[in-house]
């Protein structure tokens, strides 16, 4: 898994990218979105803490992940936009989901 430093690490990376406020919220819904729709439960946040991701896979995930709908990613950036997060707030939960989603890709494409 990943550190609080991986995510802080990251999260400065990004920061330094300067997306605009927009460009910043769609790329997390894209990112939640993709999880959620490759993990069991992934409208929970809880059972992401666990530290055993390849029981949380779904079983349709087969090789390669799931990739969601835009619709799916309009209406989760809608949700996103309307929490009114700050720019600093967003560059943290894109880096935390960046590395989830890249920890879930591992574990789907060793379990083809």
């Amino acid at each position: 898994m990943f550190s609080k430093e991986d995510v802080t690490s990251l999260a400065f990376k990004i920061y330094k990218e300067n997306r605009s406020l927009k460009d910043s919220i769609q790329h997390l819904a894209t990112l939640c979105v993709t999880i959620n729709q490759n993990i069991k439960n992934g409208y929970d946040i809880k059972p992401l803490e666990t530290d055993n991701l390849v029981l949380l896979i779904r079983e349709n995930v087969n090789g390669q992940l799931i990739i969601p709908s835009e619709k799916e990613i309009k209406e989760v950036a809608f949700t996103i936009s309307n929490e009114s997060p700050s720019k600093s707030q967003l560059d943290w939960y894109i880096a935390e989901k960046q590395l989830l989603l890249e920890e879930i890709k591992k574990i789907v494409e060793n379990n083809r």
